[in-house]
């Protein structure tokens, strides 16, 4: 799937997108830690052919975890982000889910319907998500925030 926009054209990434979502979210000032492992989703969003935004959905049962709403610094303020979050919404919709969760240590998340919700909530519906793994195994909070939408 690709839309071309005025901001850009945003498509899904393949793997060979690897190093372009890793250097988009790296410049974002996000971790890229385990991005495109099964059972994800990701989209590229591009202008003039340069990789500008990035994000991804980790899947599980009827729920997704959304990751990595990542803007470059030098193409912020354009309605990118919004564009990215409402992409990952439709596709989590389109693919079943009624919920979508997400980590943030910072935003105006409740703008997008978000509403927060504790920890624990995310670690149950999403036991197998990749960010859920890397806590369980590090011990280490995936940012300040847990973040709900419904979906349904």
């Amino acid at each position: 799937m690709t839309q071309s926009t005025m901001q850009g054209q945003l498509r899904m990434a393949t793997p060979n997108d690897y190093a372009a979502v890793v250097k988009v979210m790296q410049d974002a000032g996000l971790e890229p830690d385990a991005v495109m492992v099964v059972g994800t989703t990701y989209w590229l969003l591009e202008q003039n052919g340069q990789p500008v935004g990035a994000i991804g959905l980790e899947h599980g049962d009827k729920a997704s975890l959304l990751r990595g709403a990542a803007v470059v610094p030098a193409a912020r303020g354009q309605g990118l982000g919004k564009q990215l979050v409402q992409s990952a919404v439709q596709h989590a919709r389109e693919h079943g889910d009624t919920v979508l969760y997400m980590f943030s240590t910072g935003g105006d998340w409740e703008s997008f319907q978000f509403t927060q919700v504790p920890l624990a909530v995310v670690m149950g519906d999403v036991p197998n998500a990749p960010q859920v793994a890397l806590y369980r195994a590090s011990g280490t909070r995936p940012g300040g925030t847990t973040w709900m939408r419904q979906l349904s």
